[in-house]
């Protein structure tokens, strides 16, 4: 309870007023004691004076005679505090006095003792008051000594009285009770008025307490009601324009997480944050994909997550890494690119490090392509022109003298020849496919006199092989529109490699069809097949399963790619299948 600033209020006040009563009620009670005994004593000194001037010039033998003026004296006196009256000579003897049978008898004698008032009056000749107390302090007594001088200024007598302080004890007391009630209506009142006050301030920090419970649990729709115009209100207004403000600025912050936390979720580099001891703090779905990883892993270790995926990179090294250096990395049947990034506060202080991967597989392996194409294009071009100067430059050593040498060199240098010419010929088709300038010349035609004709133009090779070849026409064929050409150079290309690569006598079939609006024609052969892994890159400019045997028997690579690139310039598919030593089968899907 007394945590509460409320009841903190409440005791400052309490403790302020009682204190401040205590010392008003210490100075009014000793002021007033002050007060009462210099009036006691003034009333005293007036009553002594005027006995004075009753027993000056008595002698000190007539005993009677001041025995009689003290008792009229006493009579008329109007101070009912006086209790004792003595009249004493030079010798401290009493002559005169309202208490029986104190007469002719030392005042030691009556009291015990000389009073110090009576003594130091007697020596000094001035008046003397002194104040006897109880053992507890109170006030009971008021011993005044009067000296009475004669006319030489002697002191001839001394006039010693003693007064009662009941009167003024039950003043003080009576005092101190009205000082208690007043400080205990005052602190009363102070405790009431203090736990208002206490609550008005109070009361507005509650509220503006609660309602910041309510803003740590995101309720930012609550407004606190300004009751004043002071600090309280105007820390009430300031409070509320916080909330407005601290709303719209969490809406920012959230609307600009959401983009980020968007953009890293669907963006295809993989992102990693890890602060400066190496614990990652965040990893998008990106880089959980691209790296292989399985689980939470948020607070691992970057060295224990490489680790379990076989790279050799630690902080370390990160640190060590210039701004946005590249790293290659190899992971499984994936090329990464790593580039590096630190992240800092607004001081300049390293907070962490941004770890961005890149899947450069697909660039990697067109860039191994472009090598290879460029490799085997140089190849295919320095093996013919090879061959020519060698037999040209023997022609013109002498040969030219032996026509049948020279004639069998002459039909070399044609072969080579054509050779180039085919090749050149594919390589610039193959660049108008790619770059989409080539030529379409779309008519309508029967595919169906397509094959028959095109088999009528292989029909040598054909029977220099010994094949037996099939057409089954499952359904008839409609018409199609497209360039007729250039799909009778795709049959052709086909039907040339089933012929060259099925050993003699061997079996090929070609089957057609038509429906749900596509045109199929498959040609099978039980020749030498295709290894399974040569299949994913059958279709690829240059390749060859078996590369010594293809370009003995004529071919350049490049058939299957431009047959690929024709069929699908008009909307089809072309697909493969093959069990190596088994045969192959070509299938091509044409849409009417």
């Amino acid at each position: 309870m007394f945590k509460s600033i409320q009841w903190k209020i409440v005791i400052i006040y309490f403790l302020l007023v009682f204190l401040a009563m205590v010392i008003v009620g210490a100075i009014i009670i000793t002021q007033m004691e002050q007060y009462l005994q210099d009036n006691l004593v003034e009333t005293l000194d007036k009553e002594a004076q005027f006995l004075s001037v009753q027993i000056r010039g008595v002698s000190a033998e007539g005993t009677s005679d001041i025995q009689r003026i003290i008792e009229r004296w006493y009579e008329v006196s109007l101070s009912p505090q006086i209790r004792e009256v003595y009249v004493l000579n030079n010798e401290r003897m009493i002559i005169g006095s309202n208490v029986q049978n104190a007469n002719n008898n030392y005042i030691a004698d009556i009291l015990g003792t000389d009073p110090p008032t009576v003594l130091h009056s007697s020596l000094t000749g001035r008046k003397e008051t002194e104040v006897l107390r109880s053992e507890s302090g109170q006030m009971q007594i008021l011993d005044y000594a009067f000296p009475v001088r004669n006319t030489s200024d002697q002191v001839e007598k001394i006039i010693y009285m003693r007064a009662g302080m009941a009167g003024v004890v039950a003043t003080l007391d009576k005092a101190k009770n009205i000082l208690t009630s007043a400080t205990l209506l005052a602190l009363t009142i102070t405790v009431i008025l203090g736990s208002l006050l206490a609550r008005s301030i109070t009361g507005p920090i509650k509220e503006v307490t609660s309602k910041a419970e309510k803003m740590a649990e995101g309720d930012f729709d609550h407004r606190l009601e300004v009751k004043s115009t002071d600090e309280i209100g105007q820390l009430t207004q300031m409070f509320n324009y916080l909330t407005q403000k601290l709303k719209q600025t969490l809406g920012e912050i959230a609307n600009e997480k959401g983009k980020m936390e968007s953009i890293l979720s669907y963006m295809t580099d993989g992102v990693i944050a890890v602060n400066v001891n190496g614990e990652i703090i965040h990893a998008n779905p990106a880089a959980v994909r691209l790296l292989g990883i399985k689980g939470e892993i948020r607070g691992t270790r970057l060295e224990d997550l490489f680790a379990g995926i076989n790279i050799d990179l630690n902080m370390d090294r990160i640190k060590k890494y210039p701004a946005n250096q590249e790293s290659i990395i190899p992971i499984e049947d994936k090329i990464l690119r790593m580039e590096t990034a630190a992240f800092k506060s607004e001081h300049r202080k390293t907070l962490g490090y941004i770890l961005v991967f890149q899947d450069i597989t697909e660039q990697h392996k067109l860039e191994t392509m472009r090598r290879e194409y460029v490799a085997n294009v140089s190849h295919e071009l320095r093996t013919p022109l090879t061959t020519i100067r060698s037999y040209v430059e023997t022609l013109l050593e002498g040969v030219l003298d032996q026509k049948e040498l020279a004639t069998e060199f002459l039909a070399v240098v044609s072969s080579e020849a054509e050779r180039m010419t085919r090749l050149v010929k594919d390589l610039l088709l193959l660049s108008k496919l790619d770059y989409q300038q080539a030529q379409w010349n779309k008519t309508e035609f029967s595919l169906e006199e397509m094959i028959d004709e095109t088999l009528r133009k292989l029909d040598i090779p054909i029977r220099q092989k010994g094949h037996t070849i099939s057409v089954n026409k499952e359904s008839p064929l409609p018409m199609y529109k497209g360039d007729r050409d250039k799909i009778e150079q795709v049959i052709l290309n086909i039907l040339s490699n089933a012929i060259k690569y099925t050993p003699d006598n061997g079996r090929i079939e070609i089957v057609t069809g038509y429906s749900d609006g596509k045109i199929s024609i498959a040609v099978s052969d039980n020749g030498i097949g295709i290894p399974e892994a040569d299949m994913p890159r059958i279709f690829e400019r240059f390749y060859r399963v078996d590369k010594s045997r293809a370009r003995e028997l004529g071919g350049t690579g490049l058939g299957l790619s431009i047959a690929k690139q024709i069929i699908e310039a008009h909307g089809g598919t072309i697909g493969i299948s093959s069990e190596h030593g088994k045969g192959t089968t070509v299938t091509i899907t044409l849409p009417v």
